[in-house]
C-alpha cells in the first residue's frame, strides 16, 4: 500500500508541477514584497516632526561607545512620507535634528544588529558616548536614561532646549518598539 501512495504522489506532483511552481512563486513574491515594506518602515516613528533647527555646528560623522565596542560612521538621513531613512553600514543622524555642540536634541539611530546599534540594549547609565563631527571636534555625552517606547511616542525625538543626545534602535517582538537612550553633554 505504501508503494501505491508514493507512486500516486509522484504522479500528482509531476502532473501539477507547473501549478505548484506558480503557487510557490506567488507565495515567495508576496513574502518578498512584505519584507521590503516591513524593512522600509523599521526604525520609523509614527507621527510628524514639523520643527527643524537652525544649525551652527558641523554634522556628526562618527559615533563611538567604548564600553560596548561600538565605533560606527554616521550618515545623514531624513524622513520622507513618514519613513525614516536608515544606513545599512552605520548609524544615521536625523537631518532635522541638532548637530553636536548645538543647544538641542541630536537624534542618531540605527538597526538593531550586533555590528550596528544593537549592543545599546546593554548600555548603562553613566556610560560615555563620543560623537565626532566633520570639523574634527569631539563631543562626549553621559547616559542618563534608557527606555522602551512605542513608535507613537515622539517626545524623545522632538527638539529640546538643551544639548541632548538621543540614540535609538528597534526592540521588542517584530521590532514593534523603540529602545531609546538619552545622554547629556559632559
Amino acid at each position: 500500500m505504501a508503494k501505491i501512495r508514493r507512486s500516486s504522489l509522484k504522479e500528482l506532483v509531476s502532473k501539477n508541477s507547473g501549478y505548484i511552481l506558480l503557487i510557490l512563486g506567488i507565495i515567495l513574491t508576496f513574502f518578498s514584497i512584505s519584507y521590503r515594506t516591513y524593512r522600509s518602515r523599521v526604525l520609523s516613528f509614527k507621527g510628524n516632526i514639523t520643527e527643524t533647527v537652525i544649525k551652527q555646528y558641523a554634522k556628526p560623522i562618527r559615533i563611538e561607545i567604548p564600553d560596548l565596542k561600538i565605533d560606527l560612521p554616521v550618515e545623514e538621513g531624513g524622513i520622507q512620507e513618514g519613513i525614516w531613512s536608515v544606513s545599512e553600514k552605520g548609524a544615521t543622524h536625523l537631518n532635522i535634528s541638532e548637530n553636536p555642540g548645538g543647544n538641542g536634541n541630536i537624534v542618531i539611530y540605527g538597526h538593531n544588529k550586533n555590528k550596528l546599534l544593537g549592543p545599546i540594549r546593554w548600555i548603562k547609565n553613566e556610560t560615555v558616548i563620543k560623537i565626532f563631527s566633520e570639523d574634527g571636534s569631539e563631543y562626549d555625552y553621559k547616559v542618563t536614561e534608557r527606555v522602551e517606547v512605542k513608535p507613537t511616542e515622539l517626545s524623545y525625538v522632538l527638539p529640546k532646549n538643551e544639548e541632548t543626545l538621543t540614540l535609538y534602535t528597534c526592540t521588542g517582538f517584530a521590532d514593534s518598539k523603540r529602545l531609546v537612550v538619552v545622554a547629556k553633554r559632559i
